[in-house]
């Protein structure tokens, strides 16, 4: 098998391709945010319609990081619909991640590249399934730099080399700062372990002349990063879980289990895998060092320690990014499969962790696949109201359920609410102009779309914006807030048990009083009113 392990790889992405592709939609948490503030973004900047946006939205003036997804949602938008721009963008991180996940082994030892096959849990993360893509992009984009670096570190005087790397850490900073950050202490770490000999005795020269070179590389991405930190700051929010609960959810690959309970069998036989392999090696420790890759060993060591630690003390948010524990929760392990890459491995072990890694993925893809398919149909129905809204619309859209509930009081989704914003996607029809006042990005200033002074829902009807359910309160106040009539009211998912709320029940007769229903999809999956 090991001489067709290649095409064999192959075969495990088609199929990590297929939960993409098969489905019209493959729904993430805050995809359809993305790709309705792309469409936004380059309508504003094409001058398609900016007049009417520009009552509401302006434009982040500052390139900051979290900007990749939607510049390339945004140009994929002037050639097909959102829901292919969308699409395509997902098929690009697969195909990033999991062959920059292959290229990162390769850099490390060609004769592992077998470790490469347990790609998948780290690839549809609960972070992806949450929509958090440009953190998940720049994951991929940390494997291609990293590898790139240990390919070329001997060879970084030459200036094709030194701008190729600044570049690449440009890019990954440009997507998201967390994993520029990790690459850039990884390549500090290795740069000190195999040049440490310059402090004893000292070597002013020859240090001054790597320190520059070093610092020269990182400037672009650095700068980046530390204005993005001036700008958000550091504000810290305390996380609702304890230290030990973090540590059970840790031992279950929970940031690996995207859709239903059961997952937690293949996430747990992720664990099993790497801990078998790690006790194979701390009892032939001796045999199995590579010794030209000891260091690299060490980094990654110590990066697998380094973010173990971070998860299990994380705060809920940090600088306005939130789901801080989700987005650290699988890199210990990925970092210790990198470790695993400086180990000599028999025959059979590489034959054992293919296997393993190919049913373990297999069985992923076999539990998601039919609730993937359910979650299309449902969003097929939802975007049905689109037919039912005319161009230049200002739309309240207010979702009553975002894990998406089933008869029998089952969810579609258990580990996360995929539909949270899933209604935008109706501000990115192709000949629509709309602006949604459940857009959550606007009111975060790092994201390139921003709600203009005096415009941001927030302020008279935060009820209404993502968080609590059902939504509440009174639209009237948000009109005479921006003193423009709100057009359409779409309800996604309707609860009827929602009525039992008093609020709800009022916010309900005031939309009866003042709307009329133009449509009610099949299974009341979405209900538009319009404006009498």
């Amino acid at each position: 098998m090991l001489r067709f392990e290649k095409y064999l790889f192959y075969v495990l992405v088609l199929l990590a391709l297929s939960i993409l592709i098969i489905p019209q939609y493959y729904i993430t948490g805050d995809g359809p945010s993305h790709t309705y503030n792309a469409r936004v973004l380059f309508d504003y900047v094409f001058n398609h319609d900016r007049a009417f946006y520009k009552e509401f939205y302006t434009i982040n003036r500052n390139l900051d990081p979290n900007w990749t997804s939607h510049l390339l949602i945004g140009f994929f938008l002037q050639a097909m619909p959102y829901w292919l721009a969308d699409k395509l963008f997902q098929i690009i991180y697969v195909l990033l991640f999991s062959f920059g996940f292959r290229y990162c082994i390769q850099s490390v030892s060609r004769e592992n590249t077998f470790l490469s096959f347990l790609f998948f849990p780290f690839l549809f993360t609960l972070a992806f399934q949450e929509g958090f893509y440009n953190y998940s992009l720049a994951l991929a984009l940390m494997c291609w730099t990293f590898g790139y670096y240990i390919r070329n570190k001997h060879h970084l005087d030459n200036p094709s080399k030194q701008f190729a790397l600044s570049l690449l850490l440009l890019i990954t900073a440009f997507s998201h700062g967390m994993p520029v950050i990790y690459v850039m202490i990884m390549i500090s770490l290795v740069w000190l372990i195999e040049n440490f000999r310059l402090f004893i005795p000292l070597d002013f020269r020859k240090l001054s002349v790597h320190l520059s070179r070093l610092s020269l590389l990182f400037l672009p991405a650095a700068i980046l990063i530390l204005l993005f930190l001036v700008k958000r700051g550091l504000g810290r929010e305390p996380h609702i879980l304890s230290i030990w609960q973090k540590f059970l959810n840790f031992i279950t690959f929970y940031a690996s289990q995207s859709t239903r309970h059961v997952e937690v069998f293949p996430a747990t036989a992720c664990g099993i895998l790497l801990l078998s392999f790690l006790f194979v090696l701390f009892f032939t420790r001796i045999k199995v060092n590579i010794q030209p890759k000891m260091g690299l060993g060490y980094v990654f060591l110590f990066m697998f320690l380094f973010t173990f630690i971070s998860y299990l003390t994380c705060p809920q948010s940090i600088g306005g990014a939130g789901s801080i524990d989700i987005r650290l929760a699988f890199l210990p392990p990925m970092f210790l499969l990198f470790y695993f890459a400086t180990k000599k491995w028999t025959e059979l072990a590489k034959m054992i962790f293919i296997y393993a890694s190919f049913f373990i993925s297999c069985t992923f893809l076999i539990i998601r696949f039919p609730y993937v398919l359910k979650a299309d149909s449902i969003g097929k129905e939802i975007m049905k109201a689109s037919n039912f809204i005319e161009d230049k619309s200002v739309v309240l859209n207010l979702h009553f359920d975002y894990w998406q509930q089933l008869p029998g009081k089952d969810s579609l989704f258990h580990q996360d609410g995929s539909f949270l914003h899933f209604s935008d996607y109706l501000g990115a029809v192709n000949n629509k102009h709309l602006i949604l006042l459940n857009n959550y990005e606007a009111e975060i200033n790092y994201f390139p779309v921003n709600w203009q002074a005096g415009k941001n829902p927030r302020e008279s009807v935060s009820g209404f914006i993502q968080g609590v359910l059902p939504p509440c309160g009174d639209y009237s106040l948000y009109e005479k807030q921006v003193n423009h009539q709100i057009n359409y009211i779409v309800f996604q998912n309707w609860r009827q048990d929602a009525l039992f709320n008093p609020c709800a029940k009022s916010l309900v007769e005031k939309i009866n009083s003042g709307f009329t229903k133009v449509f009610e999809s099949k299974n009341r999956y979405v209900i538009v009113f319009k404006r009498r």
